[in-house]
């Protein structure tokens, strides 16, 4: 019997090591969602920290909020009846001093009293730590319609505006360059973040600070006068669970800022020269997108301001990014134009049975004609508003059936049955509750203005018509039965139910299961 060499040894160990000890040398631990907090905010004076200077500080607030029983002023100064959301001052700039003058004066009074208190003036790694040991669960706050139609309609939100019937006036504002002033303007009120971004600029305020200025000083206001109001922690506002607990309100009437509720879309100037060779103009069902949308910002992410002020016809306009208008409402890999809303909503389980098979780059020019169908001759004599108008009534009306009797009732598959009885396939039934889909979208009935135009989602590169060509006109039965053949289409079997399986899957079908390959096939006895 040979012996084991000592190398063998080792190898064998760490082979039985490596079994009975797998997480060896894995240190990190994932922490849940209860080890994570919503109010964990960072400290950090100056712009960015040398090797010199200590570590930021990781601070709780709303563990703080309830240590001083919800008594802002204990941190924050009062100016002009509100609080100034800045560690005991007015303006942004801080001091070490002040932070160590201040909360250690505050630690050691609570310790004096017995009470539960944080560090002191000799422990300074346990607020400077190198990597926070709290990760934050901190989840921001969408301010939806149905949020903001809550706080439109409260009667218990002052308006500045006294003029005004509305409380608009108490949030929405402009700023005056001049004097320095903010103000209100009826009728152009816009969103905080077209004015307020995400980092300051210009000596305007970023956006979480412009928000908690204006929201928390007024929560805390209407609860000072022991009126219902809401949140004033951060777990109140930011916490996923909370945000659950919110009535979310379905009856909410159309915003008033008098929009209009068609638009004619030209992206020409209408009554110009030269405009022979452009595009027709679109008919654009604002009030019917509008009520669809969660907010104006879907469409409108920089200014509530005509798309085409920033996004010119030549594109030669700094404010719209250079990007052309024909380029922003027709990049298929941005929800903010026309063509890539779309897009994302024929994904949605009534249409990705047919479109996740369409091929992507194939020409239609129907689609074109759809939207492009105003005649500019027409625009040039009437009104725009009425053209679009009547345009999106016609197109309402074109919608088309199949008559029931030209939808053959049965397909039989047999072209391939050798271990399996023919498939006995229900075409009529099929295409009927596909129909049934399309009929409860309007934008759909738009795309589709008749039902021939969906035999195509099955029939995916065929023409548009009632009785297109059979699968096997394009897929071969000796082609592979999984993936594509050398021309890049799959046989004929893969064919078959790569678009049967995958459209039950999408459309999530639950009266055949996409695996229940007995119920379109018997097996031979």
């Amino acid at each position: 019997m040979s012996k084991i060499k000592p190398f063998q040894l080792i190898i064998f160990a760490i082979i039985v090591l490596f079994f009975l000890f797998p997480f060896i040398g894995q240190t990190t631990i994932k922490k849940s969602d209860d080890d994570k907090r919503v109010d964990h905010i960072t400290i950090q004076l100056g712009a960015e920290l040398s090797k010199e200077e200590m570590p930021t500080v990781g601070f709780l607030h709303d563990l703080h909020t309830q240590a001083v029983e919800g008594k802002c002023a204990t941190c924050h100064i009062e100016k002009e009846g509100s609080f100034v959301f800045e560690f005991k001052r007015t303006t942004e700039k801080a001091s070490m001093e002040l932070y160590h003058d201040e909360c250690i004066a505050c630690h050691v009074e609570k310790k004096a009293s017995s009470e539960k208190a944080g560090p002191l003036t000799a422990d300074c790694r346990s607020c400077h730590v190198a990597k926070e040991p709290i990760e934050s669960s901190w989840t921001k706050l969408n301010f939806d319609k149905s949020l903001h139609f809550v706080h439109e309609n409260s009667d218990r939100i002052k308006t500045k505006d006294t003029a005004n019937k509305d409380n608009c006036s108490a949030c929405h504002h402009k700023y005056n360059e001049k004097t320095k002033e903010i103000f209100y303007l009826k009728g152009e009120e816009e969103s905080c973040a077209y004015c307020h971004k995400s980092e300051k600029q210009d000596n305007i305020k970023p956006i979480r600070q412009a928000s908690h200025n204006a929201c928390v000083t007024c929560h805390q206001t209407l609860k000072s006068e022991k009126t219902e109001a809401g949140p004033v922690t951060c777990n109140g506002c930011h916490d996923k669970k909370e945000q659950l607990k919110i009535k979310k309100r379905t009856d909410i009437p159309r915003l008033k800022r008098n929009q209009p509720d068609e638009v004619a879309m030209t992206g020409w100037q209408i009554g110009g020269e030269g405009t022979k060779n452009y595009m027709k103009g679109v008919a654009f069902n604002h009030k019917g997108h509008e009520t669809r949308a969660e907010s104006c910002k879907v469409c409108h992410h920089e200014t509530l301001k005509k798309c085409n002020d920033c996004h010119k016809t030549d594109g030669g306009d700094s404010k719209g990014g250079f990007v052309s208008l024909e380029q922003a409402m027709h990049n298929p890999g941005s929800d903010r134009s026309c063509m890539g809303c779309h897009k994302t909503l024929t994904k949605n389980s009534d249409c990705a049975g047919c479109h996740f098979q369409l091929p992507a780059k194939k020409d239609n020019s129907d689609s074109c004609q759809i939207c492009h169908n105003l005649p500019q001759a027409q625009l040039e004599i009437m009104d725009s508003k009425e053209v679009a108008r009547k345009a999106l009534t016609d197109l309402s009306k074109e919608y088309n059936r199949v008559e029931e009797d030209k939808i053959p009732e049965t397909v039989v598959i047999d072209v391939l049955a050798n271990e399996y009885m023919p498939s006995q396939f229900p075409h009529r039934k099929m295409v009927q509750a596909i129909s049934l889909r399309v009929e409860k979208s309007n934008m759909a009935k738009v795309f589709h203005t008749d039902q021939a135009g969906l035999c195509m989602g099955c029939h995916h590169n065929s023409p548009k018509t009632p009785e297109p060509p059979k699968c096997a006109s394009c897929h071969s039965k000796k082609g592979p039965a999984i993936g594509e053949g050398l021309d890049g289409r799959p046989g004929l079997k893969g064919a078959y139910h790569g678009q049967c399986i995958t459209c039950h899957q999408k459309m999530d079908v639950k009266s055949v299961a996409a695996t229940d390959c007995i119920k379109c096939h018997e097996k031979k006895k």
